[in-house]
C-alpha cells in the first residue's frame, strides 16, 4: 500500500514519546512476530507482551531499593533494542519490568475477559444450547470432544482465542496452504493492531498495577500514546476484515480518551463509534463469507435436516467453526444492542423497527429463558442451598435477558425517536414492561438468593454486574419516557423504577465495601520472592470490585440515573439532608474509585462536586452523552 512504511515509521499523531515509552511500543511491535502460544489461557498472556509498563525504576533496581535511570537514558538511533538503566548495564543483568507488565495482562483477563467470557459461555450464549443439543443428537460427547471443542462450549469462552481461532479456520477452509510474503505481513499487521489495542484498552488499570498515579507524567504519557498507537492502527484493520480486526475495533471503541488529549485531537481521527460500526460490518461481511464457504463447496450443512451427517473428526471441525462462528456473531450483537441504546444509532444487525422478533438469537434467549425456569423450579430459593457453580449459571442466563432488555429498550427509543405511528410505540412499550415482568419472575428470585448468600460465593460470582447493567435499561426508558414527554407511560413503569433506583445504588454501595482479590501465575517470580531466594510465590492485590469493574463507563452512567433521582427525591422532601449528603458522598466515592485517567470519568466527578439548588430541575442530560466519542459497549 502506498505510504504504508511511511506511516509506519513516522507515527502521525504521536508526539514525541519519551525513550521508556518509545521501548515500550518498540517491544510490543516485536511480539507481534513471535509464535503464538496454544490455549486460550496462553494466548491471552501474550496478549499484553509489554516490557515498560512502571518507568520509575525497574525490576533489578526497585529489588535492591535504588534509583533506576531507564526513563531518562536516551534510546540509541536506528536501535529497535529496549533501553537499559545504568546500573543493569554495568552488572551486564537484563532491564526488565516484567513483573508490572504480568499485572497488566492479569488484570485485563480477570477483568474483561471473565465478565464478557460468562456472556459468550454455555450459560449465556443463547446459541450453546441449539449446539449442545445438535452435538447430543448425532452422538458426538465424551472423548470425541476435542480440547477446542470443549473451550467453546466453556462456562467462559476467551474472546481474543475465539477470534484467531476462527481466523485460523476461514484460511485453512479457503485453502490458503501457501501464502505470501505480503499476506504474511499483513496477518503480522492484525495480530500487531490487537496487541496494541488491547494495550491501550487494558492502561486504564496500570495505576492497580503500578501503584503509581494517573497524574504522573510518565503514566499519563503512556496512556496517551498507547492510545495514539491504537486509534492509528484502526486504520490498518478497517478495511482488513477478519475476526480479529473486528474485535480491535470493538476493543478500541472501549477505550477511554485519556485526560491530556486535546478536543481537536479527539476529533482528528477515526471515533469510538465508527468502529463499533466498521466491527459490525466485518461481521456481516465474514457471515457472508462463511456460508459462501460452507454452503456452496463440498462440505456438508448441519442446516439441512434432510442431509445425514457423518460424526468424523472433519464433521466435528465443522460443528466447532459454526458454533464459534456464532458465538462470534453474539458477542457484535452485544456491541450492536449496547450501541443502539447508549448511542443515538440504528441497528446494524437487526433490519427495520421490529426485524428482531424474526430473528433466531432473540428467540433462543426465550427458549433459553424458558428452559432455566424449568430446571430451577426445583431449587429452592433459600440462600444456604446457594454454590458458586449456580449462581455463575444463574448470572448469565440472566444476562442473556438483559441484552434482550436493551435489546427492547434501544426499540421503543428508536420508535419515539423516529416518530413512528402511537400503534407501533405502545408495541415497543408493552414488550418492554412484558420483559421487566418476565424478569422478575424467573430471575428475580434467585437472584436475591445469590445477594444474600455473596459473601460466601467465590470472586467471579461477584465480578458479574448483571444487577446495574440490567437496571440501568429501565432508568433509560424512564429518561427516554421523559425526554420525549411521554409522561402518560411513567404509570406502568413506575414501581419497575423506583426499584432500579434502589437496586442501582445498593450495587453501586456493593462494589465500594467488597474487594477482588487479583493474582500473578504462581510460576512468575516476583521479585520478594527473588530477594527471598528465588521461591516461586504468589503475589496478589486486593481493590475494590468497582475499582477493577471493566464496564466502568456504565457505573458512570448509573451514577448519574441514581444522582437525578436523589435530587428529585430531595427536592420533595423525601430525603433528609444527612441522608442526602451520605448519597452524595458514596456516589463521589464510587467515581474517585473508577480509572481516573479517563476524560468521562473526570467530567462525572466535576459535574457531581457542582452544587445545585434545593428543588430546582436541572436541564436533562443524556447519561452516556460525554462518552459517544468513546464508548458504545
Amino acid at each position: 500500500m502506498p505510504g504504508q512504511a511511511a506511516a509506519d515509521t513516522a507515527q502521525p499523531g504521536i508526539a514525541n514519546p519519551s525513550p521508556a515509552t518509545a521501548s515500550f511500543c518498540v517491544h510490543v511491535r516485536q511480539a507481534a512476530d513471535q509464535s503464538e502460544p496454544a490455549g486460550p489461557v496462553a494466548t491471552m498472556q501474550a496478549e499484553l507482551v509489554t516490557r515498560r509498563t512502571q518507568f520509575s525504576s525497574c525490576d533489578e533496581c526497585r529489588r535492591s531499593r535504588v534509583a533506576c535511570d531507564a526513563s531518562s537514558r536516551g534510546q540509541p538511533e536506528d536501535s529497535e533494542e529496549p533501553v537499559s538503566c545504568t546500573r543493569c548495564l554495568k552488572r551486564q543483568k537484563p532491564c526488565t519490568f516484567k513483573s508490572d507488565s504480568e499485572w497488566l495482562s492479569v488484570i485485563y483477563q480477570t477483568g474483561y475477559e471473565t465478565v464478557f467470557g460468562s456472556w459468550m459461555g454455555r450459560y449465556g450464549n443463547p446459541f450453546s444450547c441449539l449446539y449442545l443439543h445438535v452435538k447430543t443428537t448425532l452422538g458426538i460427547v465424551g472423548a470425541n470432544l476435542t480440547r477446542t471443542d470443549n473451550a467453546f462450549a466453556d462456562k467462559h469462552v476467551s474472546i481474543s482465542y475465539l477470534c484467531r481461532q476462527l481466523d485460523k479456520w476461514m484460511a485453512d477452509d479457503s485453502g490458503a496452504g501457501n501464502t505470501s510474503a505480503r499476506d504474511d505481513a499483513q496477518e503480522r499487521l492484525i495480530d500487531e493492531s490487537l496487541r496494541s489495542t488491547t494495550a491501550a484498552f487494558s492502561s486504564r488499570w496500570l495505576p492497580l498495577a503500578t501503584g503509581a498515579s494517573s497524574d504522573d507524567p510518565e503514566t499519563s504519557a503512556l496512556m496517551q500514546n498507547l492510545w495514539r498507537y491504537a486509534r492509528r492502527d484502526m486504520l490498518r484493520v478497517i478495511n482488513r476484515p477478519c475476526y480479529r480486526s473486528m474485535l480491535s475495533l470493538f476493543l478500541f471503541a472501549l477505550t477511554p480518551i485519556p485526560v491530556g488529549i486535546s478536543e481537536e485531537e479527539e476529533v482528528d481521527g477515526i471515533s469510538g463509534q465508527a468502529c463499533v460500526h466498521a466491527a459490525l460490518q466485518h461481521i456481516q461481511v465474514l457471515r457472508a463469507r462463511q456460508r459462501n464457504l460452507h454452503f456452496s463447496g463440498s462440505k456438508v450443512s448441519p442446516y439441512l435436516k434432510k442431509h445425514i451427517i457423518p460424526t468424523s473428526p472433519g464433521s466435528i471441525d465443522t460443528f466447532n467453526f459454526i458454533h464459534a462462528e456464532s458465538t462470534a456473531y453474539w458477542a457484535a450483537l452485544t456491541f450492536d444492542t449496547s450501541a443502539s441504546l447508549t448511542l443515538n444509532c440504528r441497528s446494524l444487525l437487526s433490519s427495520g423497527l421490529f426485524g428482531y422478533e424474526e430473528e433466531l438469537c432473540w428467540r433462543l434467549i426465550r427458549s433459553k429463558a424458558k428452559m432455566f425456569d424449568d430446571a430451577a423450579q426445583g431449587w429452592s430459593t433459600n440462600s444456604l442451598d446457594m454454590t458458586d457453580e449456580r449462581a455463575n449459571q444463574i448470572v448469565a442466563v440472566g444476562s442473556g435477558w438483559k441484552l434482550l432488555a436493551w435489546k427492547l429498550t434501544a426499540v421503543f427509543k428508536e420508535a419515539l425517536r423516529d416518530g413512528h405511528d402511537e400503534s407501533r410505540v405502545l408495541k415497543a412499550y408493552n414488550a418492554v414492561v412484558d420483559a421487566i415482568k418476565q424478569f422478575d419472575l424467573i430471575f428475580r428470585p434467585h437472584l436475591d438468593a445469590c445477594q444474600r448468600r455473596m459473601q460466601f460465593l467465590g470472586q467471579q460470582a461477584k465480578l458479574h454486574s448483571l444487577m446495574l447493567h440490567y437496571h440501568l435499561s429501565i432508568l433509560m426508558l424512564v429518561d427516554i419516557i421523559e425526554a420525549t414527554e411521554r409522561f402518560d407511560l411513567l404509570r406502568g413503569v413506575r414501581d419497575a423504577a423506583a426499584d432500579a433506583e434502589n437496586t442501582v445504588m445498593n450495587t453501586l454501595v456493593f462494589g465500594l465495601h467488597n474487594t477482588y482479590t487479583v493474582t500473578l501465575d504462581p510460576g512468575v517470580v516476583s521479585p520478594t520472592s527473588e530477594r527471598d531466594g528465588g521461591q516461586r510465590k504468589n503475589s496478589s492485590i486486593t481493590v475494590p470490585l468497582t475499582s477493577i469493574d471493566p464496564y466502568p463507563h456504565h457505573i458512570v452512567a448509573g451514577v448519574q440515573l441514581v444522582r437525578k433521582a436523589v435530587e428529585r427525591d430531595y427536592g420533595e422532601g423525601k430525603i433528609a439532608n444527612e441522608s442526602y449528603e451520605n448519597l452524595q458522598a458514596m456516589l463521589e466515592q464510587t467515581l474517585s474509585l473508577l480509572p481516573q485517567s479517563s476524560k468521562s470519568v473526570r467530567a462525572a466527578r466535576t459535574k457531581l462536586a457542582t452544587p445545585s439548588e434545593s428543588g430546582a430541575s436541572e436541564p436533562r442530560q443524556d447519561p452516556y452523552g460525554s462518552m459517544q466519542g468513546q464508548y458504545a459497549e
